[in-house]
């Protein structure tokens, strides 16, 4: 995209897979945008294998679409791609947010309520790049409390598109304002202290605005 920077070359703590996941994630590519092997190996000062492989584990978590004739493109998120992620979120998120209530320490509560004003804040700003990074690491930390790795995994797959690309193409709620966004996230974290009247359910269905 226009004046965003290029893919530095990879460090050698930091993995090609990381690295293009992380481009994809700061909004460096454009939805349906085609992927060329040969320029990120370029940009990257890496061999084609490692990119392609990279590509490859990419699909598998859902930012990467591979089509035998185009070659690697980033996902496009419909609007309809959007409305079936929220259906197979209710239930998933729902058991996350239960299994993590009391789970969580003093530390990490705070940390939620900081990464709610950088979003709140984020979204003020139009930083839409900052605000489904913040959003996604808020709902990561409730996950990684839920004592069930493979519910956490299925999340992460299932949402990887949704913040990657979701916020930012604003499919979800063109007219979701900040004090939507504070609301529904408090709603999350009364939850987990033990301060919220409704239900687990009920808290993911009004920040998802599903009817339950």
């Amino acid at each position: 995209m226009a004046g965003l920077p290029l893919l530095r070359p990879v460090s050698m703590r930091e993995t090609v897979q990381d690295a293009i996941r992380g481009a994809l994630h700061g909004g460096r590519f454009q939805v349906g945008q085609s992927l060329s092997e040969v320029a990120l190996a370029s940009e990257m000062g890496v061999s084609r294998g490692p990119v392609r492989e990279a590509l490859l584990m990419l699909v598998q978590e859902g930012l990467v679409v591979h089509s035998p004739n185009r070659g690697f493109s980033v996902v496009h998120v419909t609007a309809e791609d959007m409305a079936e992620i929220h259906q197979v979120r209710l239930p998933l998120e729902t058991t996350a947010l239960k299994f993590a209530q009391n789970r969580l320490a003093a530390k990490d509560l705070a940390r939620l309520e900081s990464l709610k004003r950088t979003l709140v804040q984020a979204h003020s700003d139009r930083e839409y790049v900052l605000g489904s990074q913040t959003d996604m690491e808020f709902h990561s930390l409730i996950w990684d409390k839920c004592g069930n790795a493979r519910l956490q995994t299925a999340l992460r797959n299932l949402l990887a598109p949704f913040f990657a690309y979701g916020s930012l193409l604003n499919h979800e709620r063109p007219n979701r304002t900040a004090g939507m966004i504070e609301e529904e996230h408090t709603c999350y974290i009364r939850f987990l202290r033990g301060e919220e009247k409704r239900t687990a359910e009920a808290c993911v269905a009004f920040h998802l605005h599903l009817p339950l």
